[in-house]
């Protein structure tokens, strides 16, 4: 390995030799950027100081435990390292390549500037260093490896420690008129056509450091125009001293301008170019010196959120807009599966009889895990009003988006092809459930026995499928056309579910609305709370009670030692809910009757004594009675009770879903079956990576067994290698990227948000990201970004709860709404903002809460 890479050199260095920052800078001098004149010490050349660090005893105590004592000892040590006669030697014969009365002395570590970890701001840089000081200015830069800061940095990345090694740069000095940053996508709204710069006079480092403000500027490229400008007033600015080393000095004219326009095109292309070659988003270092542009720095940007590039289109064409349904309405924030996606697509497919097709030209599209609503192929067909229902059935808040968006620029021009024919199925839907609907208004009762009859006969064609020989797309087939069936005998859901909305209109009365949205309690023929029911029913048995550890349960039921009560209970919930389970809707995720030891800890969570299941009857009571005195005194008695009978049944309106996961649960027990095949065949390493495969490629898989599926797996894999580090996946961007988020005012103290459950309660938050991640005990409110079904058994000692994303309809919503519990939706960062342990104020009726301590 080289010791010393100038930065002409046509070899370009290893990562591990050079660090990111100096490999950078060796790569866009070759590609032909403008970079200014130096070179590059490699990790190499420092081996015999690394080596004297590392010898000693408090090398070793830091690897055990990193202190800020421990650090500063050891960079005091590293300080006082002078070069040796080869050292010396190496830098004498490279430094006369660089023309320059002073230099630039940076750090270059292999772990900074990566996709993942920056260590932005933490190695030291120093300007303006004489040729005479450059040998102290070097060992100060090697030092800022031991910084307490990088090593604290470090422990809590998880990365090696005792890797610990840096190289570092000796660059020409420049004389900057003006300098700054840019980014080749927006980091305020990940824009991938709008270049961000920030510029201030003289040299960057105040503006990295922030002690300056900088003007700001967002370009356009896609337009070629400059969209925004901020000036400020650059008060300071930091110059190179005629001495060497840095000076501050007052600025002439603080309000100018620093950049004109057609520096910042110019600038703003250089950016893109970099972006180009690297292939990926980057953050630049700039500078101006005699009205020269300099490229100081390129290294990728590690905040922003990639895009897949399936969902990507090209700087000018016609972008799409797409609503991530995975997040909105799933309550989870991690990746599906690509079969679990491949399923929920289907779902949403033959749920929507044909109106929601699958594909990029279609109305829901699948992409690594995650599943969008393609908003723009959906609003040529449907129109922008509907579109809005649509979004606003998901969260209302969305609806806002709109306002500050041309919604119709995301149409197409011409009707994509899936979406042709669209209002022929309409009319063909209409027709299929007319029979049902005219059923319905006649005799309600009716049409609920025959949507009854029909879901036995569904489960029962379901259980058929288990442990089926068909090839597995033969299978989902025949799973999903439960739904065909299903589909014609749901008006008595749709009817339930309007009438809400008509009692709101008949009683026209917001002083009722509290009692009308009562009635939405304890609703018939929701299974998610017909299984909270029986949870609650199951931890209640005395003997249940009695026992202290799973390994007891486990063995008493092993050996049938629980009376015939209980055993008759838990077999009929293991038999109805045992196929549900965290992220139930993805195939990849475990069922409950796949472990018993979470079942029984989420049993054991359960206040029996004192939860929300307890006086949800009597409140719903005292409200249906006031409302039906009100509707005697209008004369709309008939109507009320009519209404308050459909409304009983919403609950029904979760029991496609639950359908759909009973399906899920059948298709995983007999894809694991493949899956052991292919194990067996040397063609996939793990059973349970057959969920890395989609439908079409398991099919192929079994068709021709010379198919090396493997090599699916590794390809899926890699590509998921990209959004590894998205904690937060946006609800709504664009093709180009660009997030579109709802910004809402709210008074101090208080957060804005959806009301979606009434009543007003106090209680100490308790934030989780992950069901049962810690105990949510009795009366602590519930604050998290979403829920699914999974989360029921929580609900149950929650007294209000506090969600991120969802309306009305979310499944959290509906839970809250059944066990009688506030709750408010639609409060952004609300698991970042709420502590653990805070006093909240939760108004479920007017969407506020109130952090009171």
């Amino acid at each position: 390995m080289n010791k010393v890479y100038n930065f002409g050199s046509k070899t370009i260095p290893l990562l591990s030799e050079a660090g990111g920052k100096a490999k950078a800078l060796i790569e866009t001098t070759k590609a032909g950027f403008p970079v200014p004149d130096g070179l590059v010490l490699t990790v190499d050349f420092f081996t015999a100081w690394t080596d004297k660090i590392k010898e000693t005893k408090q090398w070793k105590s830091l690897i055990l435990e990193v202190t800020k004592d421990r650090c500063d000892d050891l960079k005091a040590l590293a300080e006082s390292l002078t070069f040796d006669e080869e050292q010396r030697k190496l830098i004498s014969d490279e430094i006369k390549n660089i023309n320059s009365n002073f230099y630039a002395v940076r750090s270059s570590s292999p772990e900074e500037d990566l996709e993942g970890t920056s260590f932005a701001g933490m190695y030291e840089t120093f300007l303006g260093v004489t040729p005479d000081m450059l040998e102290k200015f070097i060992a100060r830069a090697f030092a800022s490896m031991l910084d307490y800061r990088v090593m604290e940095y470090k422990a809590q990345h998880n990365l090696c420690i005792e890797n610990t090694k840096i190289a570092v740069i000796i660059q020409k000095q420049l004389y900057s008129a003006i300098s700054g940053i840019g980014f080749s996508v927006n980091p305020q709204n990940n824009s991938y056509d709008q270049v961000m710069i920030n510029a201030s006079f003289g040299l960057g480092e105040y503006i990295v450091g922030g002690k300056v403000s900088s003007d700001s500027y967002i370009v356009n490229t896609a337009q070629n125009k400059i969209t925004s400008k901020k000036i400020k007033n650059k008060k300071v600015a930091l110059h190179i001293h005629n001495d060497g080393g840095t000076t501050e000095s007052i600025c002439d004219h603080p309000h100018k301008q620093a950049l004109t326009d057609e520096q910042i095109f110019e600038l703003a292309d250089l950016i893109k170019k970099c972006e180009f070659y690297y292939g990926k988003p980057v953050d630049t270092e700039w500078a101006y010196e005699n009205d020269r542009l300099y490229l100081l720095q390129s290294r990728p940007i590690t905040t922003c959120f990639p895009v897949y590039k399936e969902l990507l289109s090209k700087p000018y064409e016609r972008k799409e807009l797409y609503l991530d349904i995975v997040k909105t309405s799933q309550g989870f924030q991690w990746s599906m599966s690509e079969l679990g996606c491949d399923l929920f697509c289907e779902l949403i497919s033959k749920a929507k009889q044909g109106l929601f097709p699958i594909g990029r030209d279609g109305a829901v599209y699948g992409c690594h895990g995650r599943v969008y609503i393609l908003l723009g192929n959906l609003g040529r067909i449907a129109g922008e009003s509907n579109v809005k229902k649509i979004i606003s059935s998901v969260d209302p808040s969305f609806t806002k988006v709109f306002s500050s968006l041309a919604f119709k620029n995301y149409f197409p021009k011409h009707r994509p092809e899936k979406m042709k024919g669209i209002v022929g199925k309409s009319f063909k839907l209409a027709v299929k459930i007319s029979p049902s609907m005219i059923m319905a208004a006649i005799d309600f009762d009716k049409t609920i026995k025959d949507y009854y009859k029909s879901t036995d006969y569904c489960l029962k064609k379901l259980e058929s499928l288990r442990n089926s020989k068909e090839n597995f797309t033969s299978q989902i087939n025949a799973a999903f056309e439960v739904f065909n069936i299903l589909v014609s005998k749901m008006m008595p859901i749709l009817l339930a579910v309007n009438a809400t909305s008509s009692l709101m209109k008949m009683f026209n009365d917001k002083s009722l609305e509290d009692d009308i949205l009562s009635l939405n309690m304890d609703l018939k023929g929701n299974p998610t709370s017909d299984m909270g029911y029986k949870q609650v029913k199951l931890a209640s048995f005395p003997e249940f009670i009695a026992i202290n550890s799973f390994e007891e349960f486990s063995r008493r039921l092993k050996d049938r030692g629980f009376s015939a009560e209980f055993t008759g209970v838990y077999n009929e919930y293991m038999r109805l809910y045992g196929c549900r389970g965290i992220g139930e809707i993805d195939i990849a995720r475990e069922r409950t009757h796949e472990n018993l030891e979470r079942f029984y800890t989420i049993l054991k969570q359960i206040n029996i004594s004192d939860n929300a299941l307890i006086k949800v009857q009597e409140r719903k009571k005292a409200a249906y009675h006031r409302l039906l005195n009100q509707a005697k005194k209008i004369g709309k008695e008939k109507k009320f009770i009519k209404l308050a009978k459909q409304l009983q049944w919403m609950g029904l309106r979760e029991h496609p879903k639950y359908m759909f996961v009973y399906a899920v649960d059948i298709l995983r027990h007999n894809a694991l079956k493949i899956a052991e095949e292919f194990v067996s065949d040397g063609r996939l390493n793990r059973v349970e990576d057959i969920f890395f495969l989609t439908r079409e490629q398991i099919e192929k898989g079994q068709n021709n067994k010379n198919i090396n599926i493997g090599l699916f797996v590794n390809e899926e894999k890699k590509i998921r290698k990209l959004t590894e580090n998205v904690k937060n996946w946006p609800a709504i961007f664009d093709s180009r990227g660009e997030i579109f988020t709802v910004r809402r005012e709210a008074k101090e103290g208080e957060l804005l948000g959806e009301p979606v459950s009434p009543g007003v309660v106090r209680g100490r938050a308790k934030v989780l990201r992950e069901p049962f991640e810690k105990r949510l005990e009795k009366g602590e409110i519930l604050v998290t970004m979403a829920t699914e079904p999974s989360w029921t058994p929580i609900f149950i000692n929650a007294c209000a709860v506090v969600m991120e994303i969802g309306g009305a309809l979310q499944h959290g919503a509906i839970i809250a709404r059944e066990y009688g519990l506030p709750c408010v939706t639609g409060i952004e960062n609300a698991t970042e903002t709420i502590n653990d342990g805070d006093l909240l104020e939760v108004d479920g009726t007017n969407g506020f809460v109130k952090i009171i301590k």
